[in-house]
């Protein structure tokens, strides 16, 4: 459920909107990484693990490679996107005071830190794959997705959109989240 504000929230899709736009390259692309130990993945129904796999969609959709650990030692950690040698972009729902946090840091032991995380992440990824399309598929075998009906049902439900479905009655939601994950998602698997 919490992959599921990724999607609906738009503070959240401007955040990585903006972080792509203002960090994200070619030559050097920003890596996110999440920790999703193989006990949450068993325990999770399968709605919440397509959601996760939506969110991470989306990322992807924006230039964003998401790699995922799954060693329980790192479930604690902070979200954050490494600018290398520059800064850490910090993004995180974890021992946040509010619903969220966000900041940044440039102070070099901390940027030490994340860099060995996202190392760690990186070098121990379930869904380690040059593409966007390959690191998906990967995923969906990680969350026991069938790649197949996932990928056909994104394709649908991306050419239509979600208006219909979904009509969010706040200022503060919307399903451009949602759709540029459903579109993406099923351009790729094509």
């Amino acid at each position: 459920e919490e992959a599921c504000t990724w999607l609906l929230f738009r503070h959240k899709l401007e955040y990585l909107m903006r972080i792509s736009a203002m960090y994200g390259r070619d030559d050097q692309p920003l890596i996110r990484g999440f920790c999703i130990p193989e006990q949450v993945t068993a325990m999770s129904p399968r709605w919440e693990r397509i959601l996760l796999w939506l969110a991470v969609a989306l990322m992807e959709s924006l230039g964003i490679w998401v790699k995922i650990c799954t060693d329980p030692g790192y479930a604690g950690t902070d979200g954050f996107v490494l600018v290398p040698r520059d800064r850490a972009v910090i993004a995180t729902w974890i021992r946040a005071e509010g619903i969220w946090y966000a900041g940044k840091t440039t102070r070099v032991p901390d940027l030490g830190d994340y860099s060995e995380v996202a190392g760690h992440a990186t070098a121990h990824s379930v869904t380690d794959d040059a593409t966007p399309a390959g690191r998906l598929r990967l995923l969906a075998d990680y969350l026991e997705l069938d790649w197949a009906w996932l990928s056909r049902r994104c394709a649908g439900l991306g050419r239509v959109g979600c208006a219909r479905l979904i009509q969010p009655h706040s200022r503060l939601l919307s399903t451009e989240g949602v759709d540029a994950a459903l579109r993406f998602a099923g351009g790729v698997a094509a």
